[in-house]
């Protein structure tokens, strides 16, 4: 029986927050992130999207291109969308709140104020650190990574997912940002007699029988389909 290392993540994440996703391009880490959250957006009576420079609307132009307008509205519906140095997602996803600065603790500032209002429990979505941190430099990333964690991490029943893309940062940055995550998963890419295969390793969660193991997976249109890559498994 194959076991499914995204409902592993799921019910990781819903124990203990935050969760970071770790990605390497070419590995889908959109379609990946739309199931993950597909999965726990009904438990959670809020979802709040915090997107640095524009990279919430590159998600949903990406999952356009795969799903139908009905599956995309189902899972970000209703959301509060925080805009960190928005260029183009002014207009075309009009959010709640903007803010624009590169200093990170004016942005966590605003967003412990902007949350603190926010009643119940909730889900959060974190995408565009790596943008920031190439932007604005790997020391700010460094600096806005557990200052993040900490503000929206505060009330116990929050949920966490955090994305950052590794290969565009030393090794050494990836170690000290994922020092602050209680839930590490890495998405890469293998060549395999010319054959591009992707995987995802469980790096870390609460189900220490399932961590530093590893599953391939393929894509048939929207869905996936994983198997480990270990056969005794």
């Amino acid at each position: 029986m194959n076991t499914n290392p995204l409902e592993i993540l799921e019910e990781s994440s819903k124990r203990i927050s935050p969760t970071l996703v770790e990605y390497e391009i070419g590995s889908e880490v959109e379609i990946i992130l739309y199931h993950l959250i597909a999965k726990l957006r009904p438990e959670y009576q809020n979802f709040v999207v915090i997107s640095f420079h524009d990279a919430y609307l590159a998600l949903k132009r990406y999952l356009e291109n795969i799903l139908s307008h009905e599956e995309i509205h189902k899972t970000f519906s209703n959301i509060h969308l925080i805009s960190v140095n928005p260029v183009l997602e002014i207009e075309e996803n009009s959010p709640d709140d903007i803010i624009k600065s590169t200093h990170h603790d004016i942005i966590v500032g605003r967003i412990l104020e902007i949350i603190s209002k926010i009643q119940g429990e909730t889900l959060f979505l974190v995408l565009g650190l790596d943008f920031y941190g190439i932007r604005v430099g790997k020391e700010e990333l460094i600096d806005i990574f557990p200052a993040l964690v900490s503000a929206i991490g505060r009330k116990k029943n929050n949920n966490v997912i955090m994305t950052l893309n590794v290969k565009v940062f030393p090794q050494g940055v990836v170690e000290i940002v994922n020092s602050f995550a209680f839930n590490v998963a890495h998405l890469g890419i293998e060549v395999h007699n010319r054959d591009l295969k992707r995987y995802i390793t469980l790096i870390r969660t609460i189900f220490l029988e399932y961590n530093l193991k590893k599953w391939y997976y393929k894509l048939f249109g929207k869905e996936l389909i994983f198997n480990s890559a270990n056969p005794e498994d």
